[in-house]
């Protein structure tokens, strides 16, 4: 085993920090070792809670792989082989390990500065937030930038998005962090039995500052796609999978042709397998749970323009102070 010097610390494992990496695999600078590692869990599984609560160091395969999902290891199949699942059911289980550590993320951390969306999409690898003080009083401001924030390192990590060029990523990053936070609020809703989306802790997603916006216009934010996500009962399996579909949309605004050339190769792979998924869970009712899950898409859409629209409200008469540049579009 070679063991890095302090003064070499950018050649090390991200994941182990003992041995030197071997190049970019699976998102990280890793070594062979846990880049075999990585792969070995996806698709062997055996992956046991840890017996110290996630404060072990070395030897439990939970906590190593606990360093591989903070580190930016991800797993996309190039290919959605009808006859072979493995590569779905792998793909799968990284997701939702990705989705774990950005929910512990977001109840658990802040995050210092003010980034615009460019400049997050230009830092290499994961994002770095700090934890959160016991007891540290969150306001809406709060919870939107930490949603925010939380979201865009969890969408920076996809296969499509790393394989961008800066411009385009920036642009995907822009024009899609937003729709993915107020779905995964409505998931979180889901689970919880609620009928409205709002934050970890109850606080109102929406803040109204002037006079003359009707409360039905507010129970469509806060209950439109909280509805039909409760209507349907999403599962985290397909909430994943739909999570790649929608947000990597070859029709946004300002993408280069190789920009959407490549969303449009990988839509069609992350479509594949949500009806492939839809095909081994429902059989011969497939097409329509298939047909039903992307209607979601359209809802997302409306609750984010009214969101806008609310957001624009207040803005004309009272303007936001301080207000976060990933929400400033240039």
């Amino acid at each position: 085993m070679e063991v890095v010097p302090a003064g070499r610390r950018s050649e090390m494992c991200s994941i182990c920090n003992v041995r030197a990496h071997n190049g970019f695999s699976y998102g990280a600078y890793c070594c062979n070792a846990c880049k075999m590692f990585f792969r070995r869990v996806l698709f062997v599984g055996n992956l046991e809670p840890c017996k110290s609560s996630g404060n072990c160091l070395k030897k439990c395969r939970f906590c190593r792989f606990k360093r591989c999902i903070e580190a930016g290891m991800t797993y996309t199949p190039s290919e959605i082989d009808m006859n072979n699942t493995d590569p779905l059911t792998a793909w799968i289980f990284n997701l939702k390990h990705q989705e774990t550590h950005r929910e512990f993320q977001l109840l658990n951390c802040l995050f210092e500065g003010d980034p615009t969306v460019k400049e997050v999409s230009e830092i290499d690898g994961p994002l770095q937030f700090r934890p959160r003080p016991l007891n540290h009083p969150m306001d809406l401001g709060e919870w939107v930038f930490i949603t925010g924030m939380t979201s865009l390192n969890f969408l920076k990590r996809f296969t499509h998005v790393s394989m961008m060029n800066p411009a385009d990523k920036a642009n995907l990053l822009k024009y899609t962090f937003f729709d993915f936070s107020i779905f995964s609020d409505a998931i979180r809703a889901n689970v919880r039995n609620q009928e409205f989306i709002s934050f970890p802790d109850g606080t109102e997603v929406v803040e109204v500052r002037v006079d003359g916006v009707t409360e039905t216009f507010l129970n469509g934010i806060r209950c439109r796609l909280a509805a039909r996500v409760n209507e349907l009962r999403v599962t985290q399996e397909e909430f994943m999978l739909l999570t790649q579909i929608f947000f990597c949309n070859p029709a946004l605004p300002n993408l280069t042709v190789s920009g959407r050339g490549m969303l449009n190769t990988y839509q069609k792979i992350y479509t594949s397998a949500l009806l492939r998924y839809c095909f081994l869970t429902y059989q011969q009712s497939a097409p329509a749970r298939f047909t039903d899950l992307l209607s979601i898409f359209q809802v997302i859409v409306s609750t984010r323009q009214d969101i806008s629209h609310l957001f624009y409200l207040n803005t004309m008469q009272h303007p936001y102070e301080n207000l976060k540049q990933i929400f400033i579009f240039r």
